[in-house]
C-alpha cells in the first residue's frame, strides 16, 4: 500500500517535471523567434540621417533630419 503511494507521488512529480521542461523549451523557442524577427527587422528599417552644420549656439547652425539633398539644405 505505501509502495503505492510512493510509486504515484513519484510519478506525478515526474510529470510535472516533464510538463515544466516542455514550458521552457517553449519559451526558448518563442524568444529566440522573436530574437530573429526583431533582426529582420531592423535590417529593413532605414535610420534616419542626421546632419549638422556649425557649431550649436552660432549663427549658421542647422541640423538636418532625414534623406536630405545636399542641395535642398541651403
Amino acid at each position: 500500500m505505501i509502495f503505492g503511494f510512493i510509486k504515484k507521488l513519484v510519478k506525478y512529480y515526474i510529470d510535472k517535471l516533464v510538463s515544466w521542461l516542455r514550458i521552457k523549451k517553449l519559451q526558448l523557442e518563442l524568444d529566440n523567434e522573436i530574437k530573429k524577427y526583431h533582426t529582420n527587422l531592423d535590417s529593413k528599417i532605414t535610420k534616419p540621417k542626421i546632419i549638422e552644420q556649425g557649431k550649436f549656439g552660432e549663427d549658421g547652425y542647422t541640423i538636418s533630419i532625414g534623406d536630405v539633398d545636399k542641395d535642398a539644405r541651403n
